[in-house]
Parts: structure tokens; C-alpha cells; sequence
């Protein structure tokens, strides 16, 4: 029989497909021979999909997104980490049936080989497959048919990261035409949220440290107020690799909550000078780009090395205590927390720090350094103003595990001469390396 005749007769199609064995008609060579669907038949190659949609004895429905529905996601990141990859794009596929249009017209799901269902519905008379669009139907195949749609379909288990531009903003400061950079939810358990901001030229050269902040409302509606502290940006010397012009931060929120929320991202000159230098709408207010989540360890392992006050000479002449918190996040990575304790009850909530002014008007610059002092790594600042006197930054293991390294947590930027608090980190501190 005909394999149009097979396409059109929902009847024969088990059957015909069977029977089928011409490989230049299949899934994988309509995919990669059309151009408007390049971006997927890349993404197939690399999730090593490719041979499986080109099986002709077995049967399957493909929602193929069109290129532009790739325009927020980060492929190339995704082509990094196959193994999500393949769960994302195997939520395109059914298997064990060519679904034409009019056959899935009379459905209210279908079954994906990723495990989740489907849902199937209309939209102004247009067939939608989970609430995306498709745009042209029925596209046949020797072993099965696809349907282009307008969007990537996105699992419920898939590991989620989303990233926000954030756009440079003039000001009357000393960086006055602003910094462009990047912040990024990336997904860490049910309540929690790893946050991190790149700038994306790196430091600034400013003997500075730049604040950032979630806030309530939408950039282009005027300011709201703060809602999360994330951990600043040192923006000093951009002649040491170690400073690559990013921050991290474990928040108490869902991804859910954070990629739905209502609200926006700010990062300052400073705590002293709070000029806006980056800002970009999240969450219910832009449309983020999807990618890759890290491949966290299970059970990570954690570590708490204390940080003892140093008496000196500038604002904070007693110093400030505090500790240094390790949590592994990869194989090779770890999530470094600062954590100070002005008043010294071992609550690390009371306040911000203070100095001889009322209340800090500085961030604390905050490095690793090696058995020879040279700085191995740099820390988020502190900022001086957050209750929650904390920062964080991703540090890889093999600077961790090291002999001889410890922290300096210095007064500010333009006074780093002045160490405020210091501890010993790696393995000769005790605690099995660096976490």
C-alpha cells in the first residue's frame, strides 16, 4: 500500500508502518533535511537520538519546535548535558503510534516517551500540544509523523536553570554608561534556588564592590523594594584570572516562586553610591533562557571552618568573627559561603555590620589565598548593609583542597590593608580538605 494512503487511513497505520523500510523517509532524515528544523536535528545528534528516529521497525509521533523556538533556550549548554537533554526532547516524542492531527483532535493527552503525558487541546481553532501551538501537521515519515510547533515543550522533572539579561544602565556614577551582565535561577532542591550574576566583561576595574538585589515590581514602572540580598561583585582587579566578575547565592526560595515572581534584578556602584550600573526584569516580567542545571552530587557533603576577628587600624578596629560554610554543589565545584557575626553570639542574623560609623557603608571584599599569600580565588563581598551579613561564590575543588590556604575578609575595597577576619580553609585546617 501507498505510505500516503497509510498516513491518511488511521485504521492501517500499525500495520503499514510495519511494513515500512525506506530510511530516506524517516523521522530523522525529514528532521535534518529541513532547515527550519535545524536547531532540533543538532539537539538530536547531540542527545543521541538521532539512530533511534531513524529506526524504521519502530513507530513514533514527533513534535518538532520550529528553529525560533529555540531563541530562549541555551542549546548549547543543553548539548553539554546530554542525559537532560534527552529527557527534554524525548517530551517531544510518542512512540508505538503516527498520530495525525485529526487523531490527536480526538485526544486529551498522549503519553511521552520521557513518561509524562501530554496535554492536548485547541486554541482559537488551533491544534495545541501542552498548550503550545502547531504550526504545520502531519509532516509524514517512513516510521511515524511530526508536527512543527511554535515553542520547546518543557517536562515537570526536567532540571531547570533560567538566565535574565541584565542591560547597562547610564548613571551620574564613575561607571556612568553601566555594565551589562547576566543573573541565572538555577534549580537546587524543592525550597532552595542557587542565584549567580556575571558581569559579562568581567570586573569592572573599580575599587569597588557592586551590591545586587531582587526587588518587588517591574523595572519599568519605577523602584520597589528589595526583596532578596544577593552576594555582590567585586569589581577590582581585572588582571587576575582568579576574579572572573561573578557571585553566587543559595536563596530560600522555590525556582518555581523565583521564575514566576514578579520583580527585577539591581546591581549598584556601591553601598555608598547605590547608582543603578545593571538592571533587567525576571520572572513574571521577561522571558528567560532556558538551559542546563549543574549536575549537583547527592548528599552533599558540608563543612564549617571558623573565621576569628583581626584587630586593626581602619573602621572595624576589633574585627569581625564569622565562618566560612562548604557545601559541595559538582564533582569539582564548591559553594563557598562568608558568613560574619558582628556581635559574636553565633546567630549570623542580628544586623548588618558596624564600624565606627552607625552602620557599614562598605562591602567586604573577601579572597583565598595560598601558603605564599598569593590570592587564589576570590570571594563575594559582603555587603556591609544586609542583615544576613553573608555572600557566596562557586570555588573549584582543586583550590579547595590545598595546604597551607586561608581567607582574608578585608574592610572594603579601598582599604583592603585592613583584614577584619581571617581562617584557615584547606585540608592542614582539619575537616578532610576543603568541604
Amino acid at each position: 500500500m501507498d505510505r500516503r494512503a497509510c498516513l491518511r487511513s488511521p485504521s492501517l497505520l500499525h500495520s503499514c508502518f510495519q511494513w515500512t523500510t525506506n530510511p530516506q523517509f524517516s523521522i530523522i532524515q525529514v528532521v535534518s533535511n529541513d532547515n527550519d528544523l535545524g536547531t532540533l536535528a543538532s539537539a538530536l545528534q547531540a542527545a543521541d537520538l538521532a539512530e533511534t528516529l531513524g529506526n524504521e521497525n519502530a513507530t513514533f509521533t514527533v513534535f518538532a519546535p520550529a528553529n525560533p523556538a529555540f531563541d530562549n533556550v541555551d542549546v548549547q549548554s543543553l548539548a553539554n548535558n546530554p542525559d537532560p537533554l534527552r529527557d527534554l526532547l524525548n517530551f517531544h516524542v510518542v512512540q508505538g503510534e503516527a498520530l495525525t492531527a485529526s487523531d490527536l483532535q480526538g485526544r486529551e493527552s498522549v503519553t511521552t516517551v520521557e513518561g509524562q503525558e501530554l496535554q492536548i487541546g485547541s486554541e482559537n481553532g488551533t491544534l495545541t500540544v501542552g498548550g503550545v501551538p502547531v504550526s504545520q501537521s502531519d509532516v509524514e515519515a517512513s516510521n511515524g509523523v511530526a508536527h512543527v510547533i511554535g515553542g520547546v515543550l518543557i517536562p515537570e522533572s526536567f532540571p531547570r536553570r533560567v538566565s535574565y539579561d541584565l542591560a547597562a544602565q547610564s548613571n551620574s556614577g564613575v561607571i556612568s554608561s553601566g555594565v551589562e551582565g547576566t543573573v541565572t535561577f538555577w534549580e537546587y532542591n524543592d525550597s532552595q534556588t542557587l542565584v549567580t550574576l556575571s558581569l559579562d566583561n568581567g570586573p569592572t576595574g573599580e575599587s569597588v564592590s557592586h551590591p545586587a538585589h531582587i526587588h518587588n515590581g517591574n523595572a519599568s514602572e519605577g523602584g520597589g523594594g528589595i526583596e532578596i540580598y544577593l552576594s555582590p561583585l567585586d569589581g577590582t582587579n581585572t588582571e587576575n584570572d582568579a576574579n572572573d566578575g561573578t557571585s553566587a547565592r543559595l536563596v530560600n526560595r522555590s525556582f518555581d516562586n523565583l521564575a514566576g515572581f514578579n520583580g527585577y534584578v539591581n546591581i549598584h556602584e556601591s553601598v555608598d553610591n547605590p547608582v543603578v550600573v545593571a538592571q533587567g526584569n525576571i520572572g513574571a516580567n521577561a522571558t528567560g533562557t532556558l538551559g542546563a542545571r549543574l549536575s549537583l552530587v547527592d548528599n552533599p557533603t558540608m563543612n564549617t571552618k571558623e573565621l576569628t576577628a583581626q584587630p586593626n587600624e581602619g573602621a572595624f578596629s576589633n574585627g569581625v568573627p564569622g565562618q566560612l560554610r562548604l557545601r559541595e554543589l559538582t564533582a569539582d565545584q564548591t559553594l563557598v559561603t562568608v558568613r560574619l557575626d558582628p556581635d559574636d553570639d553565633n546567630n549570623f542574623e542580628e544586623g548588618p555590620t558596624q564600624g565606627s560609623l552607625q552602620e557599614a557603608t562598605v562591602s567586604h571584599p573577601a579572597h583565598i589565598h595560598g601558603s605564599g599569600g598569593a590570592i587564589q580565588d576570590y570571594l563575594s563581598p559582603v555587603d556591609g548593609t544586609d542583615s544576613k551579613a553573608r555572600s557566596s561564590q562557586i570555588v573549584p575543588n582543586d583550590v579547595l583542597n590545598s595546604d597551607g590556604i586561608y581567607v582574608n575578609v578585608h574592610e572594603s575595597a579601598a582599604n583592603l590593608q585592613y583584614v577584619v577576619s581571617q581562617g584557615d580553609v584547606g585540608s592542614s585546617s582539619g575537616g578532610g580538605g576543603g568541604y
